[in-house]
């Protein structure tokens, strides 16, 4: 494989309203010893497979790495980056989960108003700022 061959990654910014009204987003911690980014905080994601488009691939990997099952709706943003296997084009989704039930870990449910305390991979820039405009985070 070339290492200039860009990669797709699908990304499901999954949102729901807690019970106090405010929005909240699933939100996870890469392990110590993951390849890239080790200890970032990330949206469940993960790489495009062969004949997957970008919204399968968002709402196949929610459910691989937290356990939840999602809708998946508009793009919220695309950008450029990469990675140790090379350069990649992540694609976010908006999505919501399917049911109520709790995310399995290191998934949890994060509100809107902590993410900026958050240390996320550098792609998630402009999405986190939407998410802060849109969502009334501070």
């Amino acid at each position: 494989m070339s290492a200039s061959r860009t990669i797709g990654v699908a990304v499901a910014v999954v949102s729901r309203q807690s019970t106090t009204g405010q929005r909240e987003f699933l939100v996870g911690r890469r392990a110590d010893d993951a390849v890239d980014g080790p200890g970032l905080d990330e949206f469940p994601g993960g790489k495009i497979e062969p004949g997957e488009t970008p919204a399968e691939a968002a709402a196949r990997e929610c459910f691989e790495e937290a356990g939840l099952t999602v809708t998946v709706g508009e793009v919220l943003d695309r950008a450029s980056g990469s990675c140790k296997a090379g350069p990649i084009e992540v694609w976010f989704f908006a999505a919501t989960a399917v049911a109520s039930e709790p995310p399995s870990p290191p998934f949890e449910w994060v509100d809107v108003k902590c993410l900026p305390e958050l240390r996320f991979p550098a792609t998630n820039r402009a999405v986190l700022d939407a998410l802060q405009q849109r969502h009334g985070g501070s």
